[in-house]
């Protein structure tokens, strides 16, 4: 019998097991987006995407098409820039990573 998912669907489950409630992350485009809207919305509410262009803490409610969009700021804590995202992470205020890749060899 064949899975009924197929290897994305996987990373996308798999990646949203990873990020506990409570914790900070900064979130790409794609994979990385939708494994923590899932993880929002099966396990950890409380859990913060931080996206390059400014958006801090956003219930993602309706899937933003990219870092920028509007949607990645929905509801957040905070709407800075990506220059506030950096020095956050740069100072250890940001638990988890998960921007993606193009490709990995």
């Amino acid at each position: 019998m064949e899975p009924r998912y197929n290897p994305t669907e996987l990373l996308i489950c798999s990646a949203s097991r990873l990020m506990p409630d409570g914790v900070t992350a900064f979130i790409g485009t794609g994979i990385p987006m939708l494994a923590a809207a899932l993880a929002q919305k099966r396990h950890a509410p409380n859990l913060v995407p931080i996206f390059e262009f400014g958006g801090t803490g956003a219930r993602l409610e309706r899937l933003p098409l990219a870092v920028g969009d509007s949607r990645s700021f929905y509801r957040a804590v905070a709407a800075t820039g990506i220059c506030d995202v950096m020095e956050a992470a740069q100072r250890g205020f940001v638990d988890y990573g998960f921007l993606g890749g193009a490709q990995i060899d």
